[in-house]
Parts: structure tokens; sequence; C-alpha cells
């Protein structure tokens, strides 16, 4: 129901179905590398379906961000789980969508989506998210999503390795910012506000393996073959200019709701951001 749990549980979450989609199709090159074709066929071919479906479902109407749920309009999250298709360099894949899908044995293939595409995720999905990651971030960091004014810093940081570097930049100084000036005698957390004084938000976590999380750039730059980071070059160009003509990031968040929709729409929780 939830990746977030300490956030409460949210059916039809865009983050978690993206992690799952990129496992599908981790199941297809881990079936082609044991030999295990008619496998790898299969779930690639529903891979590439899902994760066409999953942009039809997940992005907002305006294509700038990933919603925080499939049916939840004007809502934003951060797309962490975006960092696994380039740790496993899906990202420099190519077009594997041209391969052959005839043979499925007693398998029904379903639709294979037909656009072409570079690499599993598209690259637009990384300069969408890059440049609203930019818009949204606050004073300590980049909050989970549009709920709650806190980040988890493990999985900021996994959002922060697949973003162009200007992004990447910004984000990383709210967060040295957020150990220069908070007080804490605690061991550092992975769970604080991004506002206010920067701290425990409740539940509050100490000194927990996660933070592992902090070195996705470091890893980011071995994976591959130390090609991952030169797959990602696309974004080094991106700009970080407004998209949204003079709009606050509220504005853009409230004309994502069509009207049908607006009677079935959640609240956003606290209604912070």
């Amino acid at each position: 129901m939830s990746t977030d749990d300490f956030a409460g549980w949210l059916a039809k979450q865009t983050n978690l179905a993206l992690k799952g989609i990129i496992g599908i199709n981790a199941m297809s090159h881990l079936a082609e590398t044991t030999g295990n074709y008619a496998d790898a066929k299969y779930y690639k071919n529903i891979s590439d379906t899902y994760v066409a479906k999953w942009e039809e479902y997940g992005m907002s109407r305006d294509k700038t961000h990933a919603k925080l749920a499939y049916d939840w309009y004007g809502s934003w999250t951060t797309l962490y789980n975006l960092f696994a298709d380039a740790l496993l360099c899906f990202h420099l894949d190519g077009n594997k969508s041209s391969r052959d899908m005839s043979h499925f044995g007693d398998h029904k293939p379903i639709a294979l989506h037909s656009k072409s595409k570079s690499g599993f995720v598209p690259k637009h999905i990384y300069s969408s998210q890059s440049r609203w990651y930019h818009f949204v971030r606050q004073k300590y960091g980049l909050p989970l999503d549009n709920r709650h004014l806190y980040t988890k810093n493990d999985w900021e940081f996994f959002a922060m390795a697949v973003a162009s570097p200007s992004t990447r930049s910004e984000i990383l100084t709210s967060v040295a910012k957020w150990v220069n000036e908070t007080i804490t005698d605690r061991p550092l957390t992975d769970l604080h506000r991004t506002e206010g004084g920067g701290g425990f938000p409740g539940p509050n976590f100490f000194a927990r393996p996660v933070v592992g999380g902090h070195f996705a750039f470091l890893a980011l730059e071995r994976a591959c073959g130390g090609k991952a980071m030169d797959g990602l070059a696309f974004l080094n160009s991106g700009t970080n200019e407004d998209l949204f003509e003079g709009l606050s990031v509220q504005n853009v968040l409230d004309r994502d709701v069509p009207p049908e929709a607006e009677s079935d729409v959640p609240l956003m929780g606290g209604g912070e951001l």
C-alpha cells in the first residue's frame, strides 16, 4: 500500500509503482542473462507496456511532474525510485523494445508499447522531475512529497543523483545548510523537516543504516562499468527556467485537477505545499 509507511498508507502510489515496473524489467534482464529467453521476452513485453501506462497514469496533466498517486490530481512526489533505472543501467539500453517478441511459448503476449525511446524510463521523465525539484525545494532540502514539509534524505540523495547538475547542487547546498545550522544531540537522522528549525517530525529516526543512501552519487559513478553518469549527460544541458509562466507551485497543482475530479481528490495533508 505504501513504501513510505511512516507517512500512512496510500494506494496507487506513483513512485512505488515505478519501482515494481523497473523490477519486472530487471527480471527480463536476469532471465536473459541465465539463458531463459522466453521468460526474458515475456517480462520485457510486460515491463515496456507497463512503463508506458505508468507515464499515462502517473504524470500530471501538463507533464511537468509525477503525481503522488495515480488518482491524486494536484499532488507531487519525489520520484526517488527512478534511481534504480540508472543504477541498473536501463537508461543505457537504447531501444530494446525492438527485440524479437514473436516467441512466447504458452504465454499470450500483451500489446507491446511501440513508441521508440532511448532507455527504459523515457529521458523526459528524468528532465521533468529534475526541473520540478528546483521549484519545490525548501530551506533545508527537498520534501518527500506534497503532504508534509519533511524529507527522507537517503531518498533525497537518490533523487539528486539522477537530476541535473544545477538541481543537484541546489539540493545538496540545502542539505549542507541543514547540517550546519540545525542543532541536535542525536546521531545523523534520515528524516527531518525542511523548514522551521529543521528538527525531527516524529517518528524520530537516528543513525539508521539507510543513510548509506548518501553514497548514491558514488554508486552511480561506478555503475555500468563507469558509464552510468555518461548516460545522464542529457541532463547537463537542461536549465531550470520558469515553466509555469509566473505561476506558483500551488497554482500549477491546482490547474492539474480536472473539474470532474474536484469532488473526489484527496486534500493535501496539512496544506503545507
